[in-house]
């Protein structure tokens, strides 16, 4: 089972992202009123790297439609892509600076070579 998750810079939320259990769907638990609620996402995405903003009012996200982005989610369910890489351009390992300005990601590209060996 895939499964990320991340607590909100002062702790009192956790957000949950999982391929297997929660397709299209992110967790928020509150721990200040002990509720817990999924933002529904748009239809295929499929997300596996969460980072909290650094004000706690959004996620940035990393995932697959039919190309590999990263997408903030505010809490209110609504998703604006940021960044759009294709289909060679996995991007991964989120994370939000303090004061609000950077995101930090790793990117990684897949290139492929074939090769037809023939009468050897």
């Amino acid at each position: 089972m895939r499964v990320d998750w991340r607590v909100s810079s002062n702790g009192s939320r956790i957000a949950v992202a999982s391929l297997d259990q929660l397709r299209e769907q992110v967790r928020i638990i509150d721990f200040r009123n002990g509720t817990e609620r999924n933002l529904q996402l748009p239809h295929g995405w499929l997300i596996w790297g969460l980072s909290w903003t650094s004000d706690g009012n959004a996620l940035f996200a990393t995932g697959l439609l039919k190309e590999y982005f990263i997408a903030r989610i505010e809490l209110d369910g609504k998703t604006r892509v940021l960044l759009n890489r294709g289909r060679n351009q996995w991007l991964g390992s989120l994370c939000a600076s303090p004061d609000g300005r950077h995101l930090a990601f790793s990117q990684r590209a897949f290139a492929s070579n074939a090769w037809l060996l023939e009468n050897f």
